[in-house]
């Protein structure tokens, strides 16, 4: 047995629903379960990004099927879940890693920007995580791992916006973790650095130019592995804590992040 295949035990005909895997984390981490043979509903809010990566799946062997979903949205999360159930006999496993990225000063924000940030961001993973808990833990247990940030433990730059919803993020992963503990299902933060996507360009085109074009750097703290990391570097710490190896694993943040959170 493979390093990879130890580490991501248990993988094989678990079903999954993924958000936000029509590009970036969200995409990789679909991939990556899927190759182990996790059956995986590929949920996103842009239609045309979804039918790539079902079909990227399904040609390499995999089980996919593909959600439209607004996860800031009640109606459209309930019912992508309860198709992702039906397709699959039930789920076991949750990516929520649905996100966006406006970097705004505090001053500079408005009130309508603050709220597209957190609906998404912080709201979007509670509505995964309200509709899919229940049917986790109707599968005997499961696997939840929400995607936070640096930010989710440090301040990441002049993006209020961004650090609160994702320091919300892990608390609610948290909270998560230790009122269902006894139901058999485990929650977990894996909390990025710099990757590689397309996040800020994504979603400035679901949500259009920010009010302040005065764009602050996202981040002003020195990472000691000066490189952004790829997506697929996210998605291997991911699957591994979806996996059976990591079954002592609950209410944990783990930094992904090239020594960013060291210093």
């Amino acid at each position: 047995m493979t390093g990879e295949s130890v580490l991501c035990r248990g993988l094989a005909e678990r079903r999954a629903i993924v958000t936000g895997a029509g590009s970036g984390i969200g995409r990789a981490c679909a991939a990556l379960l899927a190759r182990h043979g996790t059956a995986v509903a590929v949920a996103d809010l842009r239609e045309d990004a979804i039918d790539g990566v079902v079909g990227e799946i399904t040609a390499d062997g995999g089980r996919a099927i593909g959600l439209t979903c607004d996860v800031g949205d009640e109606e459209s999360v309930a019912g992508a879940v309860t198709k992702a159930a039906a397709e699959f006999g039930g789920l076991d496993t949750v990516v929520a890693a649905a996100g966006i990225a406006r970097p705004c000063c505090t001053t500079d924000l408005t009130l309508a920007e603050w709220d597209t940030i957190i609906r998404v961001n912080l709201t979007g993973v509670f509505l995964t995580l309200k509709h899919t808990l229940g049917r986790l833990a109707a599968a005997g247990g499961g696997t939840v791992v929400t995607i936070g940030s640096v930010a989710s433990l440090v301040a990441a730059g002049s993006a209020a916006s961004y650090d609160a919803s994702k320091g919300g993020v892990l608390q609610l992963t948290r909270a998560v973790a230790t009122e269902c503990a006894d139901r058999n299902v485990r929650a977990n933060c894996v909390c990025p650095g710099l990757v590689k996507t397309s996040l800020a360009r994504n979603s400035e085109r679901l949500y259009g130019p920010l009010s302040s074009r005065n764009d602050p750097p996202f981040t002003r703290v020195r990472r000691p592995v000066e490189r952004p990391a790829d997506p697929a570097e996210i998605a291997a710490v991911v699957a591994f804590l979806c996996s059976d190896a990591a079954s002592y694993m609950t209410g944990a943040a783990v930094p992904v992040d090239g020594g960013y959170t060291a210093i």
